[in-house]
């Protein structure tokens, strides 16, 4: 393992200066920036907005089969409960004793 530590430590990568790189590419990200006109700007706007509105869609039928599958589950809780109460009667209906 400590060998390992000292690969690791023998291959790392050392900093170098890069404040003139920064500069550069910072200038160059202000001049993309400005290339990118209105009309790009609302048509992301735009696309942006049908996302959402889709995503509403989605989220609204999600909660609605979120609701639905609760409902379904307690029925089926409820139908359960009946069923094994019915099967609980029965061997009593019949003079035989429960196990």
């Amino acid at each position: 393992m400590a060998e390992q530590d000292k690969n690791m430590v023998g291959n790392a990568v050392q900093p170098r200066e890069n404040e003139d790189e920064d500069m550069e590419n910072g200038d160059e990200v202000v001049d993309e920036v400005e290339e990118i006109n209105e009309e790009e700007f609302k048509s992301l706007n735009d696309q942006i907005d049908q996302l959402n509105a889709v995503l509403d869609t989605l989220e609204s039928k999600n909660d609605n089969i979120h609701a639905e599958l609760i409902e379904l589950l307690k029925s089926n809780q409820e139908a359960r409960k009946q069923f094994q109460e019915s099967q609980d009667k029965q061997p009593q209906a019949n003079g035989e004793a429960k196990p």
